[in-house]
């Protein structure tokens, strides 16, 4: 009678201890779930925020166009003249022209720095 004790004991043991480990898997797969939707949102954000960059990017990229025909029409400007012959014109003109650049270039690093 003793051994079919023992051997329902044990039995019950197992069960027991078989129920217990389905609830810590239970525990753990929810744990998972969780870390899993966080990452989810995590990715999500980050993929709003390359769009977000990825849009000032391409307003950066068209205001560099932008002065990039200034100066090149600036330079045609300044190449005619310089086909003139006048010597001390295309010097005063480029001089101001530098300063001018250097003037823009001053306000806008001064401007558009994040604070």
């Amino acid at each position: 009678q003793r051994s079919k004790r023992t051997t329902m004991t044990m039995r019950g043991g197992k069960a027991k201890m078989q129920e217990t480990m389905e609830e810590k898997n239970d525990e753990m797969t929810d744990k998972l779930a969780g870390k899993v939707e966080l990452l989810r949102k995590i990715s999500i954000n980050i993929g709003k925020e390359i769009e977000d960059q990825n849009t000032e990017l391409d307003g950066l990229n068209d205001k560099s166009g932008n002065i990039l025909d200034s100066l090149g029409g600036t330079m045609k400007g300044l190449m005619g003249l310089a086909m003139s012959g006048g010597t001390r014109p295309l010097l005063v003109r480029s001089v101001s022209m530098f300063g001018i650049f250097i003037v823009i270039y001053f306000f806008s690093s001064r401007y558009s720095a994040a604070p």
